[in-house]
C-alpha cells in the first residue's frame, strides 16, 4: 500500500507551531499539537545522512510524550546530498513501538505501511491508509516513551547520493537512537565515529487538556470539565476529579463598611452578619472599587455620597461612580405641576416644571411628580381647607396650622391664601378669611 505524506519545508513547520501556539493561547477549547523529537536539524543545515541501509533495516529514535494525549502525526526528514535529483522514494514501513526497554522496542502501537518520501522536505504523514480516512491516533500519557522507526525497502548509498533519514551533529543522546540491523536492535551512539548526533524522526503528539472538577467564584461545581475552560477568575480546578469527591472552596469577596472602608477575602455571612457590614459580591476585591463612595442622585434631586451598592437599592437617578461627590454632582431635579398666578386670585397649571422654573411671584409648585390631571390650580372655594364646601371652624383650625406658611412650599395651604398679595398665609389672609365663615 502507497501511504502519501504532506511535505512541508523546516520554515513552514515552524510558521505552524507558531500559529498553533498563538490560536491555543487565544481559544482553551483547542487542543495543542506538540512535534516531539530529540533532534536539532533546522532547514537541513548541519546534518548528515544516515546510511547504508538494506531493506528491512531500520533507524529509530526513542522519544517521550510531553503530556496526556494522541500520537496524530509522524515526520520523516528525508535528505539527500548533492547533486540531488532523486525521486520520490517508497520505503517500507513506519512503525511506533513501546518505549519502555532499551535499545530493543516493545509491542507495535502503529504500522504505517508504504510511506512515500520526497527528498529535501519533512514528510508528515497523518493517516494510516492511502485514502487518507484512516486518521493516526495513538494514545500516550505524559512521560511515556515511544519509538519512531522506518522500515528501509530501498537500499541506500550515501556515496552515490542516495536520500535518506538524518541525524544532527550536535551530540548523542544516550538511550535515545537505535538501528536495527543483522536481525537485531543496536544502540546508535556508539556506531557513530565523527560528529555524532541524534536521529530526526519526530511524532506530532496532540497534547489533551486534562478534564475534572471546576468550582466557579460562586462555589458551584461542574463535571468533566476542562482546564482550560476553569481559569476565570475566582475558579478551582481539580484534574481527575469529579463533584463528589471535592469540596469547593467558600466564595469570598470584599467587605465594605459603607463610607469607603474596605476589608478583602470575607465570606458573606462574616461579612454582613458578624462585622455588620455590606458584602462586595463573590469575588470582588478592594481594587474594584466597588467600597468606595460616590454622587448618588436620588428621584427627588437630593443627592448623597453613597457607595454604588447602596445607592443602586434607593431608586436612584444616577450614580457619578466611585470617587464622585455630590459637591460636584448636578442631579436630575425632579419636575411637577406649576400654579403660575395670572391675577385676580387665578392661576393656571403649567405641566413638566421644576421648583426653580415656578418661583415667579404667586407662583405655587405642587411637588415633585404631580401633574396637571386633575386640575391643582383650579379656583376653590376660599378658606375650604378640608374641601367639604363650607368654611366652618374646622377650617379654622386647619388655617392656623398654615399660619407662616409659604405655600410654594406647602401647597396644601394654598386654600387659606386669600390676600394673595404675597405667598405667606398671615394675619391679611386671616382678617379676610373670618367674613367666609358660613358654618359652626
Amino acid at each position: 500500500m502507497l501511504n502519501q505524506s504532506r511535505t512541508v519545508s523546516v520554515a513552514t513547520t515552524r510558521v505552524a507551531l507558531v500559529l498553533g501556539i498563538m490560536l491555543a493561547a487565544t481559544s482553551p477549547l483547542l487542543a495543542i499539537e506538540q512535534v516531539v523529537r530529540n533532534d536539532s536539524v533546522e532547514n537541513f543545515t548541519t546534518t548528515v545522512p544516515i546510511g547504508d541501509f538494506v531493506p528491512g533495516e531500520q533507524g529509530g529514535a526513542r522519544l517521550t510524550s510531553p503530556c496526556n494525549g494522541n500520537i496524530v502525526a509522524i515526520q520523516v526528514p528525508w535528505i539527500e546530498p548533492p547533486p540531488g535529483g532523486n525521486p520520490q522514494s517508497l520505503e517500507d514501513a513506519i512503525y511506533v513501538f513501546d518505549g519502555a526497554t532499551f535499545p530493543t522496542p516493545g509491542s507495535e502501537l502503529l504500522f504505517l505501511e508504504g510511506p512515500l518520501l520526497t527528498p529535501n522536505a519533512i514528510n508528515e504523514f497523518r493517516f494510516t491508509d492511502e485514502a487518507g480516512t484512516i486518521p493516526i491516533n495513538v494514545p500516550v500519557t505524559a512521560g511515556q516513551q515511544f519509538y519512531v522507526t522506518l522500515e528501509f525497502g530501498e537500499p541506500t548509498d550515501i556515496a552515490g547520493g542516495s536520500a535518506s533519514i538524518v541525524r544532527d551533529t550536535d551530540g548523542c543522546q544516550a538511550g535515545k537512537n537505535v538501528l536495527f540491523f543483522n536481525g537485531s536492535w543496536h544502540d546508535f551512539c556508539p556506531i557513530q565515529i565523527l560528529l555524532p548526533g541524534d536521529v530526526a524522526l519526530r511524532a506530532v503528539v496532540d497534547c489533551q487538556e486534562p478534564a475534572g472538577a471546576c468550582c466557579d467564584v460562586n462555589g458551584t461545581c461542574d463535571n468533566n470539565v476542562e482546564e482550560g475552560d476553569c481559569e476565570d477568575p475566582g475558579d478551582t480546578f481539580f484534574v481527575g476529579e469529579d463533584c463528589g469527591e471535592v469540596s469547593c472552596p467558600t466564595p469570598t469577596g470584599s467587605c465594605c463598611n459603607g463610607t469607603g472602608g474596605c476589608l478583602e477575602n470575607q465570606t458573606q455571612d462574616f461579612c454582613e452578619n458578624t462585622l455588620g457590614r455590606i458584602y462586595g459580591g463573590n469575588g470582588t476585591t478592594c481594587a474594584d472599587d466597588i467600597c468606595n463612595t460616590g454622587a448618588c442622585c436620588m428621584q427627588d434631586g437630593s443627592c448623597e455620597n453613597l457607595i454604588g451598592l447602596v445607592c443602586n437599592t434607593m431608586n436612584p437617578t444616577s450614580f457619578g461612580g466611585p470617587g464622585s461627590t455630590c459637591a460636584s454632582a448636578s442631579c436630575q431635579q425632579p419636575t411637577g405641576a406649576c400654579c403660575v398666578d395670572i391675577g385676580g386670585g387665578n392661576s393656571v397649571c403649567v405641566p413638566g416644571q421644576t421648583a426653580a422654573n415656578c418661583s415667579g411671584t404667586g407662583d405655587v409648585w405642587q411637588g415633585p411628580f404631580t401633574s396637571c390631571t386633575p386640575d391643582p390650580c383650579a379656583a376653590g372655594n376660599p378658606g375650604d381647607m378640608d374641601d367639604d364646601g363650607d368654611v366652618d371652624l374646622a377650617d379654622l383650625d386647619l388655617i392656623l396650622q398654615c399660619f407662616g406658611s409659604d405655600v410654594t412650599t406647602a401647597p396644601e395651604c394654598e386654600p387659606a391664601n386669600v390676600n394673595t398679595g404675597n405667598n405667606v398665609i398671615d394675619i391679611d389672609d386671616w382678617t379676610a378669611l373670618v367674613p367666609l365663615i358660613t358654618g359652626p
